[in-house]
């Protein structure tokens, strides 16, 4: 098997399977030289247990968050512009849950060859065009997220024009839209080849060429991604975050030398705020350093660098799993509804066991106290 094959497997779900080095020649530079045992174990764990298991996490995880921000309740509490940031949050959820759905059996296709050209030959050569759609996805609807913060916290005067629902449901359409057809290059970026072996064992094997096998093409293709996927949205929200930031502080300041009190909406707009803030600083620390600390050791010819490719593929999957985390460290709504839903499955099940049982005591049964104002 050749290394390109076997590269081929080791990141096949992230956006550096896409962008990890500026030309083609150099990424076939950059991964002839064998991994060592040390770099193998590291390669092996990440992608056989660290992978799988965040993938799982975010699965679960993004249900629960499509659950909760997708509740009626929830949705008639918030203002427009409110609103309009809660729908952002619901399609940056289900991009992040396609992204690990997709993601998750990639982890255990054959990392050598494939004996037969069946549905997982032909899922290794296309899950990484449809993965890569969602990266893109939910890079720009952070950036989305962060632009309706920024008009919302440093222009106010001008939300109520600037951020409509139906201008937002428009804008994460286009997002989608545009992300799909943008990777849709990356659908004849492998191809199959089939060798024998052993005599007279034929096995097929994907081999990454260049984009219309012209090298050309493809350098200007990875960069082009490089610039859209990474660079611009890392100074879009580097400078939308900074910002936001600093009104934030201009206000608290604001509010300490006035002793104003928040009401319940304001509560709700720093809420929104604060998450964005949050998934912005993990997009920074998870999936921006990516692209540079590929480029260095690329250019350096490391000998680790499989090894490190390895490690920012499992940040980046990390990245499109932990939001979950995040809601329930800064809602208390979120925290509220969770347990709510959790509770009344709770009280259902043990409805249920005592109905199946004529002879149990209801008087046994606990009382589900629901809190009308979550």
């Amino acid at each position: 098997m050749t290394d390109t094959g076997d590269e081929n497997q080791f990141v096949n779900i992230t956006m550096t399977t896409l962008i990890n080095s500026s030309t083609h020649t150099m990424y076939e530079q950059s991964t002839t030289l064998p991994p060592t045992n040390s770099e193998r174990d590291v390669i092996n764990v990440l992608n056989n247990y660290g992978l799988p298991a965040v993938c799982l996490f975010g699965i679960v995880g993004n249900i629960l968050n499509l659950t909760i921000l997708t509740r009626r309740k929830l949705r008639r509490s918030l203002r427009t512009v409110e609103q309009a940031a809660n729908l952002c949050l619901i399609s940056l959820a289900l991009s992040d849950f396609l992204f690990c759905l997709f993601a998750f059996p990639t982890t255990f296709l054959p990392t050598d060859h494939y004996t037969e050209k069946g549905f997982f030959l032909y899922y290794g050569m296309y899950s990484t065009a449809i993965i890569n759609v969602f990266i893109l996805t939910s890079t720009w609807l952070t950036v989305t997220m962060a632009t309706e913060r920024y008009i919302a916290i440093c222009h106010p005067l001008n939300q109520i024009l600037l951020m409509t629902l139906r201008k937002t449901k428009l804008i994460i359409i286009c997002v989608y839209v545009l992300s799909a057809l943008f990777n849709v290059p990356v659908l004849w970026r492998n191809q199959v080849v089939e060798k024998v072996i052993n005599n007279n064992t034929v096995v097929y094997i994907l081999e990454i060429i260049p984009l219309g096998h012209d090298t050309m093409v493809d350098t200007i293709y990875r960069v082009v991604w490089a610039i859209l996927g990474n660079f611009i949205p890392l100074i879009l929200l580097v400078g939308f975050n900074i910002c936001i930031c600093y009104k934030i502080h201009q206000s608290y300041r604001y509010r300490k030398k006035f002793q104003y009190d928040n009401s319940s909406s304001q509560d709700t707009n720093i809420t929104l705020t604060t998450t964005l803030i949050v998934i912005v600083v993990m997009f920074l620390i998870l999936v921006a350093p990516s692209e540079i600390v590929l480029h260095i050791a690329s250019m350096v010819h490391t000998e680790n660098y499989r090894s490190i490719e390895a490690v920012m593929n499992f940040m980046q999957s990390v990245n499109f799993s932990v939001n979950f985390i995040l809601y329930c460290i800064i809602s208390s709504y979120f925290r509220k509804t969770l347990r709510h839903i959790f509770c009344c499955y709770w009280h259902n099940h043990r409805m249920d066991s005592y109905k199946l049982n004529p002879k149990a005591d209801l008087s046994k049964v606990p009382l589900q106290h629901i809190n009308d104002g979550l």
